[in-house]
């Protein structure tokens, strides 16, 4: 009888032809894939939840044509500043008990200048420091444990060290050689970003320094800035 329902399964296989039998390769390896890619992406983004509703300021430095030096600092529920300074000058948004506001000051130093803008609004400006942030990048992970097995995307879990910190990762590969792309996220113990690497975007960064204790002047207009404030807009 054993021999029997041995030979059952290939014969089976055989008068279904080949087409069948790769699909059902196929399904295994897309059940594969979401079992190990949503486990690699919820150990991430349950860190990277963690890490979001604890204060902390970061250090990061990024690569590309036009590296930068980017601090990121938050203050949950509600404070949280990004500091980007380029070769060009320096742009310091940040939100606090004051409102929300966007400076800027020339590479060459002087005065900060300021806008106020209304918090209620669209900014385009999240567009910048969202990238810095926690929450930006469970939303795209979550968006690939959805995606990846039904489009041939591999999701694993790797670890590396950047500057002296530990981190934990999730490594995204989608396509086919030669036209293979590969993203990275990689978390710290913390739950912090240590090392971002998208196969989207033009440059990567990663973690230089961090603290759990912001100062609270991060949060606040920068002394002798000068500020206008932009009228809200209304509608008839």
């Amino acid at each position: 009888m054993v021999v029997v329902a041995v030979m059952v399964v290939p014969l089976a296989l055989g008068l279904t032809g080949c087409s069948a039998v790769n699909k059902a390769v196929n399904a295994i390896k897309t059940v594969h894939n979401m079992l190990h890619g949503s486990a690699a992406i919820n150990s991430l983004t349950s860190k990277i939840s963690a890490g979001d509703s604890a204060s902390y300021e970061v250090t990061y430095v990024t690569t590309g044509s036009a590296p930068a030096t980017i601090n990121y600092a938050a203050d949950p529920p509600h404070d949280f500043a990004f500091d980007d300074t380029t070769s060009t000058g320096e742009i310091r948004i940040f939100a606090g008990s004051a409102g929300q506001f966007e400076c800027n000051r020339p590479k060459s130093g002087g005065t900060w200048s300021c806008l106020k803008t209304d918090v209620s609004g669209v900014n385009t400006t999240k567009l910048m420091y969202a990238l810095y942030s926690g929450s930006y990048w469970i939303d795209f992970l979550k968006a690939y444990s959805v995606l990846a097995a039904l489009h041939g995307v591999s999701i694993s879990s790797s670890t590396m060290t950047v500057n002296g910190f530990k981190l934990q990762c999730a490594v995204v590969v989608s396509g086919n050689k030669p036209n293979q792309t590969t993203s990275e996220v990689c978390v710290t113990s913390q739950g912090i970003l240590g090392y971002v690497s998208a196969a989207a975007k033009a440059a990567d960064f990663e973690i230089k320094s961090y603290s759990a204790s912001p100062p609270a002047s991060l949060f606040q207009v920068p002394a002798g800035a000068t500020v206008t404030t932009i009228p809200t807009a209304t509608t008839s």
